[in-house]
């Protein structure tokens, strides 16, 4: 894994990279309070033997610096912010794996930037929140996410890892790191998120100004989506979600991550790893 930094006109962009620059080319968008590693490493190490990925931090996150304006977080705009990153980055053709709010970048972006764009991969996301979820209204979505960046500070490192665990059945110790990852250390020796609840609750506001439906008919490239099977009470918008890629997407691809919830790449990184390279080798 190399580590680097380059500059845009938005400023600093911080990403990583593996693989052999040779083989075929990834861009990895993470999801919403994520950052590059903590949502893709682990599926990385199983992939990085067949392709030449660019795991990036998104604006706001990691350690590259946030937007200035709220209407810079508009996927239209992110998109904008993504095309410059990969015309100096990455030279012809690529695939696209986001995860949650990444899968929406990467639907957004493709619409407007087809041209190299091979193929997607949705990694539950794209498809469900907020639109497909009846409870999701502007206002519970807005105050949720408010209320959790107010309660996410931890006293230590341990108490980061207690919350943590909760959101996979496969910890180990590299998720430690993972989860470690996100956090920054304040002066009064607390912990509270890298991304600022400025960035989220932007964020927030862009799912519902520009809904990912808005660009499936313009996918015109193989897409395949890898969902969870957790919890069973979104079935129904996963159900939804899955009939209106079918509906818009001429070539997709649906298939299930067995026993998984929203990180299914920490839940099940063999199983999600495999049908993607799977998938990746079919549309080459």
């Amino acid at each position: 894994m190399q580590n680097h930094k380059i500059t845009t006109q938005d400023g600093i962009v911080n990403y990583y990279e593996y693989g052999d620059a040779k083989s075929p080319s990834i861009i990895c968008l993470h999801g919403l309070a994520g950052n590059g590693l903590y949502s893709f490493e682990e599926l990385i190490f199983l992939l990085e033997g067949k392709f030449h990925l660019i795991v990036l931090d998104s604006p706001g996150h990691g350690k590259t610096p946030p937007f200035s304006e709220e209407a810079d977080y508009l996927f239209s705009n992110v998109a904008t912010w993504l095309h410059q990153v990969i015309e100096k980055i990455v030279f012809g053709p690529f695939y696209i794996i986001g995860h949650s709010w990444g899968a929406d970048v990467a639907l957004h972006f493709t619409r407007l930037y087809p041209e190299n764009v091979l193929g997607l991969v949705l990694l539950d996301g794209g498809f469900t929140f907020p639109q497909n979820q009846p409870e999701m209204t502007f206002d519970y979505a807005y105050t949720g996410w408010n209320d959790y960046m107010e309660k996410s500070v931890f006293v230590d490192e341990e108490e980061i890892f207690q919350e943590y665990r909760t959101y996979t059945n496969r910890w180990n110790f590299r998720k430690e790191t993972y989860a470690a990852s996100l956090f920054n250390k304040r002066q009064d020796g607390e912990f509270e998120l890298a991304a600022s609840k400025f960035t989220v609750l932007a964020i927030i506001k862009a799912f519902f100004k520009e809904p990912f439906t808005e660009a499936y008919p313009f996918i015109k490239v193989p897409t395949l989506l890898l969902y969870a099977e957790l919890p069973k009470s979104l079935d129904a918008s996963r159900a939804k979600g899955i009939g209106q890629l079918r509906s818009h997407i001429e070539d997709v691809s649906v298939k299930a991550i067995t026993g998984s919830s929203h990180m299914v790449q920490w839940d099940e990184p063999e199983q999600t790893a495999a049908i993607i390279s799977k998938w990746l080798n079919e549309k080459r």
